[in-house]
């Protein structure tokens, strides 16, 4: 696994211990038309969903669904994480600011 994929998960676990943003993140991916109930439960019965939603915004971004994913994550002074997602139609910004 490369480094990058590993950082872009461990921002996902990070930010799922620390908020319940990934459920906020799979909500805007099924209004936005890009997941189904099916995947969103498939992937909420994984016992890793930071790794497998990296591998579903990662399939998406590669699809041209998603046409901008970014992930931030910084530690010092205080810890901030945002992942920025850009669809067709919408931008939706997931913060957490330590």
């Amino acid at each position: 696994m490369s480094t990058k994929l590993k950082r872009e998960i461990d921002c996902l676990k990070r930010l799922h211990d620390l908020t319940s943003q990934l459920d906020d993140i799979l909500s805007f991916l099924k209004q936005e038309g890009l997941v189904d109930d099916n995947q969103i439960r498939s992937l909420k019965q994984n016992a890793d969903h930071p790794k497998e939603l990296q591998a579903l915004l990662r399939n998406l971004q590669k699809s041209n669904k998603i046409q901008m994913l970014e992930y931030v994550w910084t530690i010092l002074p205080v810890e901030n994480i945002s992942i920025d997602i850009i669809t067709d139609r919408n931008r939706k910004l997931f913060e957490f600011n330590g």
